[in-house]
Protein backbone atom coordinates (compact mmCIF):
# COMPACT_ATOMS: atom_id res chain seq x y z
CA UNK A 1 0.00 0.00 0.00
CA UNK A 2 2.25 2.75 -1.22
CA UNK A 3 1.16 6.35 -0.35
CA UNK A 4 0.01 7.77 -3.78
CA UNK A 5 -2.25 5.11 -4.51
CA UNK A 6 -3.57 4.71 -0.74
CA UNK A 7 -4.60 8.68 -1.68
CA UNK A 8 -6.01 8.21 -4.71
CA UNK A 9 -8.12 5.17 -3.27
CA UNK A 10 -9.14 6.71 -0.31
CA UNK A 11 -9.96 9.70 -2.49
CA UNK A 12 -12.21 8.16 -4.97
CA UNK A 13 -14.57 6.80 -1.79
CA UNK A 14 -14.84 9.83 -0.75
CA UNK A 15 -16.42 10.57 -3.99
CA UNK A 16 -18.28 7.58 -4.55
CA UNK A 17 -19.54 8.56 -1.05
CA UNK A 18 -20.75 11.99 -2.30
CA UNK A 19 -22.72 10.69 -4.75
CA UNK A 20 -24.56 8.38 -2.56
CA UNK A 21 -25.47 10.90 -0.19
CA UNK A 22 -22.64 10.70 2.26
CA UNK A 23 -23.07 6.71 2.55
CA UNK A 24 -20.69 3.91 1.89
CA UNK A 25 -20.98 0.20 1.93
CA UNK A 26 -19.04 -1.82 3.69
CA UNK A 27 -18.71 -4.12 0.20
CA UNK A 28 -17.15 -1.00 -1.11
CA UNK A 29 -15.19 -0.45 1.30
CA UNK A 30 -13.60 -3.89 1.43
CA UNK A 31 -13.50 -3.89 -2.17
CA UNK A 32 -10.52 -1.35 -2.34
CA UNK A 33 -9.34 -2.55 0.91
CA UNK A 34 -9.54 -6.07 1.02
CA UNK A 35 -7.04 -7.34 3.55
CA UNK A 36 -7.15 -4.91 6.33
CA UNK A 37 -6.09 -5.97 9.11
CA UNK A 38 -8.93 -5.26 12.23
CA UNK A 39 -6.76 -1.93 13.58
CA UNK A 40 -6.52 -0.65 9.99
CA UNK A 41 -9.99 -0.91 9.56
CA UNK A 42 -10.85 0.89 12.58
CA UNK A 43 -8.34 3.31 11.54
CA UNK A 44 -9.96 3.90 8.01
CA UNK A 45 -13.51 3.96 10.01
CA UNK A 46 -12.61 6.65 12.26
CA UNK A 47 -11.48 8.87 8.79
CA UNK A 48 -14.84 7.83 7.24
CA UNK A 49 -16.71 9.62 10.58
CA UNK A 50 -14.19 12.18 10.66
CA UNK A 51 -15.09 13.17 7.43
CA UNK A 52 -19.23 12.50 7.99
CA UNK A 53 -19.20 9.15 6.06
CA UNK A 54 -21.33 6.74 6.96
CA UNK A 55 -21.04 2.95 6.65
CA UNK A 56 -24.25 1.67 5.36
CA UNK A 57 -26.47 4.73 6.30
CA UNK A 58 -25.67 8.55 6.22
CA UNK A 59 -24.72 10.12 9.54
CA UNK A 60 -28.07 12.05 11.41
CA UNK A 61 -27.08 15.80 11.11
CA UNK A 62 -26.71 15.88 15.10
CA UNK A 63 -24.18 14.13 15.06
CA UNK A 64 -21.86 15.49 12.51
CA UNK A 65 -23.05 19.43 12.80
CA UNK A 66 -23.26 21.84 15.58
CA UNK A 67 -26.40 23.81 16.51
CA UNK A 68 -25.74 26.45 14.62
CA UNK A 69 -24.81 24.68 11.38
CA UNK A 70 -28.12 21.89 11.76
CA UNK A 71 -30.35 25.53 12.23
CA UNK A 72 -28.48 26.79 8.84
CA UNK A 73 -29.13 23.88 6.90
CA UNK A 74 -32.67 23.23 7.98
CA UNK A 75 -33.67 26.50 7.11
CA UNK A 76 -32.28 26.06 3.65
CA UNK A 77 -33.84 22.74 2.70
CA UNK A 78 -36.46 24.59 3.78
CA UNK A 79 -36.23 27.37 1.38
CA UNK A 80 -35.94 24.32 -1.03
CA UNK A 81 -38.45 22.48 -0.63
CA UNK A 82 -40.26 25.49 -1.54
CA UNK A 83 -38.92 25.08 -5.47
CA UNK A 84 -40.06 22.05 -7.75
CA UNK A 85 -38.07 19.57 -7.84
CA UNK A 86 -37.85 17.42 -11.09
CA UNK A 87 -37.35 13.80 -10.87
CA UNK A 88 -34.63 11.78 -12.62
CA UNK A 89 -36.77 11.18 -15.83
CA UNK A 90 -37.40 15.47 -16.12
CA UNK A 91 -34.07 16.04 -15.25
CA UNK A 92 -32.21 13.68 -17.98
CA UNK A 93 -34.75 15.53 -20.06
CA UNK A 94 -33.22 19.34 -18.46
CA UNK A 95 -29.66 18.06 -19.26
CA UNK A 96 -30.34 16.97 -23.03
CA UNK A 97 -32.32 20.52 -23.74
CA UNK A 98 -29.27 22.37 -21.58
CA UNK A 99 -26.54 20.58 -23.85
CA UNK A 100 -28.40 21.90 -26.51
CA UNK A 101 -28.46 25.82 -25.41
CA UNK A 102 -31.63 26.07 -23.77
CA UNK A 103 -30.97 29.13 -21.23
CA UNK A 104 -34.61 27.60 -19.32
CA UNK A 105 -33.41 24.33 -19.13
CA UNK A 106 -29.71 25.17 -17.56
CA UNK A 107 -31.27 27.44 -15.08
CA UNK A 108 -33.90 24.59 -13.85
CA UNK A 109 -31.17 22.17 -13.47
CA UNK A 110 -28.96 24.79 -11.83
CA UNK A 111 -31.58 24.88 -9.80
CA UNK A 112 -32.58 21.37 -9.49
CA UNK A 113 -28.56 20.51 -7.79
CA UNK A 114 -28.96 23.14 -5.10
CA UNK A 115 -30.00 20.49 -3.20
CA UNK A 116 -26.98 18.42 -4.17
CA UNK A 117 -24.38 21.52 -2.75
CA UNK A 118 -26.20 21.61 0.77
CA UNK A 119 -25.18 17.82 1.16
CA UNK A 120 -21.90 17.95 -0.06
CA UNK A 121 -21.65 21.00 1.93
CA UNK A 122 -23.13 19.04 4.96
CA UNK A 123 -19.92 16.56 4.46
CA UNK A 124 -17.23 18.92 4.67
CA UNK A 125 -17.91 20.73 7.78
CA UNK A 126 -15.59 20.90 10.95
CA UNK A 127 -12.76 20.49 8.09
CA UNK A 128 -11.86 24.74 8.34
CA UNK A 129 -14.38 26.19 6.30
CA UNK A 130 -17.51 27.86 7.85
CA UNK A 131 -20.91 26.03 6.78
CA UNK A 132 -22.00 29.22 4.85
CA UNK A 133 -18.89 29.67 2.57
CA UNK A 134 -19.05 26.37 1.78
CA UNK A 135 -22.76 26.56 0.01
CA UNK A 136 -21.58 30.00 -1.26
CA UNK A 137 -18.59 28.31 -3.12
CA UNK A 138 -20.15 25.34 -3.82
CA UNK A 139 -23.48 27.50 -5.84
CA UNK A 140 -20.48 29.25 -7.69
CA UNK A 141 -18.80 26.22 -8.81
CA UNK A 142 -22.62 24.74 -9.83
CA UNK A 143 -22.63 27.47 -11.88
CA UNK A 144 -19.47 26.95 -13.44
CA UNK A 145 -20.32 23.05 -13.76
CA UNK A 146 -23.22 24.42 -16.05
CA UNK A 147 -20.92 25.44 -18.48
CA UNK A 148 -18.72 22.47 -18.39
CA UNK A 149 -22.10 20.61 -19.90
CA UNK A 150 -20.07 20.31 -23.12
CA UNK A 151 -17.81 18.27 -21.74
CA UNK A 152 -19.94 15.30 -20.99
CA UNK A 153 -20.55 12.55 -23.02
CA UNK A 154 -24.04 11.74 -22.07
CA UNK A 155 -26.80 13.13 -19.63
CA UNK A 156 -26.09 10.19 -17.23
CA UNK A 157 -22.34 11.98 -16.63
CA UNK A 158 -24.31 15.27 -15.05
CA UNK A 159 -24.21 14.51 -11.14
CA UNK A 160 -20.93 13.01 -11.65
CA UNK A 161 -19.81 16.54 -13.19
CA UNK A 162 -21.82 18.57 -10.73
CA UNK A 163 -20.58 16.77 -7.92
CA UNK A 164 -16.68 16.31 -8.50
CA UNK A 165 -16.69 20.13 -9.58
CA UNK A 166 -18.27 20.94 -6.25
CA UNK A 167 -15.96 18.60 -4.60
CA UNK A 168 -13.14 20.41 -6.04
CA UNK A 169 -14.12 23.44 -4.99
CA UNK A 170 -14.74 23.06 -1.52
CA UNK A 171 -11.61 21.08 -1.35
CA UNK A 172 -9.96 24.15 -2.87
CA UNK A 173 -11.80 26.56 -0.37
CA UNK A 174 -10.50 24.43 2.83
CA UNK A 175 -7.21 23.40 1.79
CA UNK A 176 -6.84 27.22 1.67
CA UNK A 177 -7.92 27.71 4.87
CA UNK A 178 -6.08 24.64 6.31
CA UNK A 179 -3.37 22.72 4.68
CA UNK A 180 -3.67 19.77 6.76
CA UNK A 181 -5.99 17.81 4.61
CA UNK A 182 -3.12 15.53 2.65
CA UNK A 183 -0.74 15.73 5.58
CA UNK A 184 -3.60 13.47 7.81
CA UNK A 185 -3.72 10.86 5.04
CA UNK A 186 0.00 10.35 4.95
CA UNK A 187 -0.27 10.20 8.75
CA UNK A 188 -3.15 7.82 9.11
CA UNK A 189 -1.23 6.01 6.40
CA UNK A 190 1.85 5.70 8.89
CA UNK A 191 -0.70 4.73 11.91
CA UNK A 192 -2.03 1.96 9.81
CA UNK A 193 1.41 0.29 8.45
CA UNK A 194 2.82 0.87 12.24
CA UNK A 195 -0.37 -0.68 13.39
CA UNK A 196 0.00 -3.54 11.22
CA UNK A 197 3.61 -4.16 11.87
CA UNK A 198 3.34 -3.63 15.36
CA UNK A 199 0.21 -5.89 16.37
CA UNK A 200 2.46 -8.88 14.44
CA UNK A 201 5.81 -8.16 15.18
CA UNK A 202 4.52 -8.45 19.39
CA UNK A 203 2.06 -11.36 18.94
CA UNK A 204 4.95 -13.19 17.14
CA UNK A 205 7.75 -12.53 19.85
CA UNK A 206 4.92 -12.75 22.64
CA UNK A 207 6.62 -8.96 24.17
CA UNK A 208 6.21 -6.01 23.43
CA UNK A 209 8.70 -4.67 20.15
CA UNK A 210 11.27 -1.99 20.44
CA UNK A 211 11.46 0.67 17.82
CA UNK A 212 14.27 -0.37 16.25
CA UNK A 213 12.28 -3.46 15.18
CA UNK A 214 9.60 -1.81 14.17
CA UNK A 215 11.49 0.46 12.06
CA UNK A 216 13.58 -2.75 10.56
CA UNK A 217 9.96 -4.21 9.63
CA UNK A 218 8.35 -0.97 7.79
CA UNK A 219 11.16 1.21 6.91
CA UNK A 220 9.84 4.34 8.30
CA UNK A 221 12.17 6.69 9.85
CA UNK A 222 12.23 7.02 13.41
CA UNK A 223 10.28 10.55 13.31
CA UNK A 224 7.38 8.92 11.26
CA UNK A 225 7.28 6.07 13.81
CA UNK A 226 7.12 8.83 16.54
CA UNK A 227 4.64 10.82 14.76
CA UNK A 228 2.11 7.66 14.62
CA UNK A 229 2.26 6.98 18.22
CA UNK A 230 1.79 10.35 19.14
CA UNK A 231 -1.20 10.17 16.88
CA UNK A 232 -2.52 6.43 18.14
CA UNK A 233 -1.01 6.18 20.95
CA UNK A 234 -2.93 2.69 21.14
CA UNK A 235 0.28 1.60 19.21
CA UNK A 236 2.20 1.67 23.21
CA UNK A 237 0.59 -1.61 23.54
CA UNK A 238 2.74 -3.63 21.29
CA UNK A 239 5.85 -0.76 21.42
CA UNK A 240 8.52 -0.41 24.31
CA UNK A 241 9.68 2.95 24.36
Amino acid sequence: MDEKSFIRDITALKETAVLQGGVLSEEQVEEVFPALTKEQKDVLMKYFHENHIGIGEALPDEEILDPEENDHIRIYREELESLVQPDEDMKRVLVINALNGDITAREKLTQAYLGNVLDIARLYTGQGAELADLIGEGNLALAAAMNMLGSIEGPEDCDALVSRTVMNAMEELIAAENAETEAFQRSMLLVMKAVKAAKELSEEMRRKVSVAEVLAETEMSEDELKHAISLSPDLLEYIAL
